[in-house]
């Protein structure tokens, strides 16, 4: 289980951007983090796998702990290490590298397993396996982001973060990242998505915080809070009634499109 208590977390000498913040994220869940620009939402990300610094942020109260240990002061190494995965916005594969090379370069932690960490890679998105050799930048933006994904996979994590995976990606390819949430949650991993798309992490998820303005407004149950018409109105596109809605369970994930 990872924890947040009573965090408050600032950037430089600015204003607090996240304040008395308690958030709880479990194994074979997948938590949503929704909120607009500037909620705070990145940050919770950042504070979980120990990149505040090189954000010029730092937590200045509260704890963060997985499975009863201290997860603040450690190295983002360490936490990778702890079992915490971070795919942060804008992918950030590396663009002059193949795919098998960005494979690798996640499997830091696992050199000893990386023939299967290889396979399962390629098993679970086959398009990759397709286009083992393929330098990374000439990519679909969709195809991108799975490799993103499964980069993070390759250090075996319990939680992976998951930073606006959607942003910038066609409808077809945000029913695919959902697919893929989905499939993380079945396999055992825990997941924790940060989403200004709220219908789309709500659809999958089993709970959901609402950030705003670094606090929380509003948690819960994933379901109870699509039906909530404060989050309709304000994160869904209108009433309850009227929001899209997603078919949660479909995990067809194989046939990743360009």
């Amino acid at each position: 289980m990872i924890e947040i208590a009573d965090v408050a977390v600032r950037y430089g000498h600015g204003a607090t951007a996240v304040e008395g913040l308690r958030m709880r994220a479990a194994p074979a869940r997948v938590t949503a983090i929704v909120g607009g620009n500037g909620a705070g939402k990145t940050t919770v990300l950042r504070l979980l796998s120990g990149v505040l610094g090189a954000h010029d942020g730092r937590c200045v109260a509260g704890e963060v702990t997985v499975d009863g240990h201290a997860l603040l002061g450690r190295s983002p190494a360490a936490i990778v290490r702890r079992g915490i995965t971070h795919v942060p916005e804008g992918r950030h594969v590396f663009g002059s590298l193949t795919v098998e090379e960005n494979l690798r370069a996640g499997a830091t932690t696992q050199r000893s397993s990386l023939p299967a960490l290889l396979a399962e890679a390629y098993a679970r998105f086959p398009i990759l396996a397709e286009r083992r050799r393929q330098r990374a930048g000439l990519l679909s933006g969709g195809q991108q982001q799975m490799l993103a994904i499964a980069r993070g996979l390759m250090s075996r994590p319990r939680y992976v973060l998951l930073d606006e995976p959607t942003l910038g990606l066609a409808p077809l390819m945000v029913d695919q990242i959902r697919d893929i949430v989905a499939d993380l949650r079945a396999s055992g991993i825990g997941v924790v998505i940060v989403e200004q798309n709220a219908a789309m992490a709500l659809s999958v998820a089993d709970e959901g915080y609402v950030l705003e303005q670094g606090r929380t407004t509003l948690s819960g149950a994933a379901a109870v809070l699509r039906d909530d018409p404060m989050v309709a109105a304000l994160y869904l596109g209108g009433s309850a009634e009227d929001r899209p809605t997603f078919a949660v369970g479909r995990c067809d994930i194989g046939t990743w499109a360009s």
